[in-house]
């Protein structure tokens, strides 16, 4: 069959650049240098414009960190009008606390500085991620202008951030690792303070976002599951109670029956209420 037909264009196509380094660090025991990845997706539509950006972090219990697993989950951010950058953040075989926040502060570093080639406003940035990216994204929330955790290349560029969306993010770890349901990601908390939570409280105490807020931190809007067995709701409804008290503006949506990572997370209900919440946050 041959057929000609007339398309009308209804949604944007989109750019996808893989794998962008955007620092190097020491790796192998500090005898080689490891390169740590970025992947951005951009709409073509807004080519000149532009835009806020989403920086995205994975989960994975600061074992194992797969910045392009979580892709096409993110695009509906993208068609939203949002730029999203997902990064690779250095896990506990790697390096410990707070190797991972230096790195996350890079990344936004790094794109501030080539915010013209991936097209963002550098004054319009959202840190969001799930589980152990939850709790990176609230940490580089908290920490705006804290310099200590500035470190590496593009130290010319501010790593603050506007806006924080945690999904079911660990607040404290020892209360975490308390409050959990199970007991098979125990280990994790020792790995990453490369110390047990229970005999070091100054090492918890610099991990805990709580530890950090002030009346000028940036709106937050947690989301977390009630049949989350991994990291205990209560630490979320606990930072919510943090955050409000200090004044700061933030919401806790809790998705009934959710699990930990549950597709729940992925429905285009709860992308609407993001953006939404970012759009009034940003005044996009």
């Amino acid at each position: 069959m041959k057929k000609t037909i007339q398309v009308t264009p209804t949604r944007s196509g989109l750019w996808q650049d893989t794998d962008v380094t955007y620092a190097q660090v020491p790796g192998w025991l500090g005898h080689a240098t490891l390169d740590l990845k970025l992947t951005v997706m951009r709409p073509f539509e807004h080519a000149n414009q532009a835009l806020p950006v989403i920086f995205w972090f994975g989960g994975g219990g600061w074992m194992a960190v797969d910045h392009n697993v979580h892709l096409p989950n993110l695009v509906d951010f993208v068609r939203a009008g949002f730029v999203v950058v997902s990064v690779v953040y250095r896990n506990s075989n790697q390096a410990i606390w707070p190797a991972p926040l230096v790195d996350a502060k890079s990344a936004i570093r790094y794109m501030k500085a080539h915010a013209a080639t991936y097209q963002i406003d550098p004054n319009r940035i959202v840190v969001m991620g799930e589980s152990a990216g939850g709790h990176l994204a609230s940490m580089v929330a908290v920490t705006n202008g804290l310099s200590q955790f500035d470190e590496g290349q593009y130290l010319d560029y501010t790593s603050e951030v506007q806006a924080a969306v945690p999904w079911y993010g660990v607040v404290n770890l020892l209360s975490a690792k308390q409050g959990s349901r199970t007991n098979d990601f125990d280990f994790v908390y020792r790995n990453i303070l490369g110390a047990d939570p229970e005999t070091h409280a100054d090492l918890v105490a610099q991990a805990d976002p709580q530890h950090f807020v002030t009346a000028t931190t940036v709106p937050f809007l947690l989301l977390h599951g009630t049949d989350d067995e991994v990291v205990p709701i209560e630490d979320s409804r606990q930072f919510y109670q943090c955050l409000t008290a200090k004044g700061v503006t933030a919401d806790l949506i809790e998705l009934e029956h959710a699990q930990h990572m549950d597709e729940q997370f992925m429905q285009p209900e709860i992308v609407t209420l993001i953006v939404d919440f970012l759009r009034r946050q940003l005044a996009i």
